[in-house]
């Protein structure tokens, strides 16, 4: 009976260890594919919420009779016409994850943590852009995506 072994053996072990080894490895990449599909998710929502507020401020200045001031859409801030600015919002181009405003160029950055949940793009930009013109007036205004320099 002395050669009876208790418990599991170093083989069972190492199975079991590369078992769970696996299993974390999937897990990884599972999770890594949830964080980029939330970081699409809020990057969406951000831009849908930012045209939905110049969809608001347009309408106001229609109901007012002032569409001669739809122009002035064009200069600002997209960032602006959302209640309250995103996470990680600064003034300049900040680290992954932050948003920025480039009144030079009139333009909305954003940073991606998962650049490649974004086909690799490092950097994304937006503008405030008129859909048409009539007249030499601006018609429409719409968020739209910019491709970097």
């Amino acid at each position: 009976m002395a050669g009876r072994q208790r418990g599991i053996g170093k083989f069972e072990f190492s199975v079991l260890v590369a078992m769970l080894g696996i299993l974390a490895l999937a897990l990884i990449v599972r999770l890594q594919g949830v964080e980029e599909e939330a970081e699409r998710l809020e990057v969406a929502l951000t831009v849908r919420n930012i045209g939905v507020g110049l969809q608001w401020a347009i309408g106001e200045r229609l109901m007012h009779g002032e569409e001669h001031r739809l122009a002035e859409l064009l200069e600002a801030n997209p960032v602006a016409l959302l209640g309250h600015a995103p996470r990680r919002y600064g003034e300049a181009p900040g680290g992954a994850g932050s948003w920025w405003f480039d009144p030079e160029t009139r333009t909305l950055g954003y940073r991606p943590r998962q650049p490649h949940a974004f086909g690799g793009k490092t950097v994304l930009y937006w503008r405030i852009g008129a859909r048409g013109m009539l007249g030499g007036r601006v018609v429409g205004l719409r968020l739209m995506p910019v491709e970097a320099n």
